[in-house]
């Protein structure tokens, strides 16, 4: 049971050092002329430091995104506590206050998806499925972004100047959203489900052709191809970018080139830092324990040869233990990071 105790820390080790690592930075940047509300809205897995709070026009706030994270960043607009009921006239969690609640009601405006970490990897997408209030883009860190599959992606295009009529959302005589055609009726052919439940039975419609046209790297339509989907390293950090500041006229379906993100070289040297002393703390009971099991073997050697009669001088040869063996393996992946 004692051989086993190293192989149970190394491997606790492992995870503990990964976990510390693994998270990403969501850096939510607010470049509209005004101020925005930010959602933060997580399902079945750890949930972030917070579900909402106010971004300033030039502010920007990071968010460290747990291992195993998913869910979803979107921005309210217009949103006032006059009343002493906090209310936004886009994106209203209908909490009554800045935090928003476990639940979420779907509502017409750009939203970001996030798979942080699952299996090794991060998955993101920009969708258009319930609506549009906001262009956004989403630009992974520059060190990362060399992939085919991870690469920034946006929409940045004010979408409401091609919203359909009938989808239009106003306030006080301003265009503010444009509901998706699934959000505005619920019906099955525009959501696409039950007997509408294939590409042959659920057709575009011109809220989705327009989107696609648009903003052909946002999701817009259930059964359109899978280029709305980006996938990182786990450890890739991330500038969401609402109202970037190139907004291009809408002549057809190119987009600007997205803006470079940050690099948070302080906080990812802080987590670096963690998971070194966590690590540094996880050989020493390694060590230690490894120490003790070859004390205890050599005891039981001693008594057994002492039995028999066999003690006598001879060379050591010495041989790799078990537990070493495991520690040499985590130091050089530790090395690796």
């Amino acid at each position: 049971m004692t051989e086993k105790l190293p192989l149970f820390f190394l491997l606790a080790s492992h995870l503990f050092v990964s976990g510390v690592l693994s998270t990403s930075i969501l850096s939510i940047e607010n470049k509209c002329k005004n101020t925005i509300w930010p959602v933060l809205y997580s399902w079945r897995s750890t949930a972030v430091s917070t579900t909402g709070f106010a971004l300033k026009r030039g502010e920007t706030r990071d968010i460290d995104a747990p291992s195993s994270w998913y869910g979803l960043i979107s921005a309210r607009t217009l949103c006032s506590n006059s009343t002493g009921y906090f209310t936004c006239v886009t994106g209203d969690c209908e909490s009554g206050q800045i935090e928003c609640n476990v639940s979420y009601g779907w509502s017409p405006v750009t939203y970001v998806y996030f798979n942080i970490d699952d299996g090794g990897t991060n998955t993101y997408k920009i969708s258009l499925k319930y609506g549009y209030n906001l262009p956004v883009t989403v630009s992974p860190s520059p060190s990362q972004s060399t992939s085919g599959t991870c690469m920034s992606s946006g929409c940045m295009v004010d979408l409401n100047k091609t919203c359909p009529d009938n989808l239009k959302k106003f306030s006080g005589g301003t265009l503010i959203a444009c509901a998706s055609a699934c959000q505005e009726s619920g019906s099955y052919e525009d959501c696409c489900t039950h007997s509408f439940n294939s590409k042959q039975t659920c057709k575009p419609t011109q809220y989705v052709q327009n989107f696609e046209r648009d903003c052909p790297s946002a999701y817009t339509y259930a059964f359109g191809d899978n280029n709305s989907i980006f996938t990182c390293s786990n450890t890739t950090d991330y500038v969401i970018t609402f109202c970037p500041s190139s907004i291009p006229n809408i002549t057809g379906s190119s987009m600007a080139p997205l803006p470079e993100p940050k690099v948070h070289k302080s906080q990812r040297k802080l987590k670096a830092i963690l998971g070194g002393l966590a690590a540094v703390v996880v050989l020493i009971i390694i060590v230690v324990i490894a120490v003790v099991v070859r004390a205890k073997n050599a005891r039981k050697k001693s008594v057994f040869n002492n039995e028999n009669g066999q003690m006598r001088s001879q060379s050591f040869i010495p041989m790799i233990s078990e537990s070493e063996l495991l520690l040499s393996i985590l130091f050089c992946r530790l090395k690796k990071q």
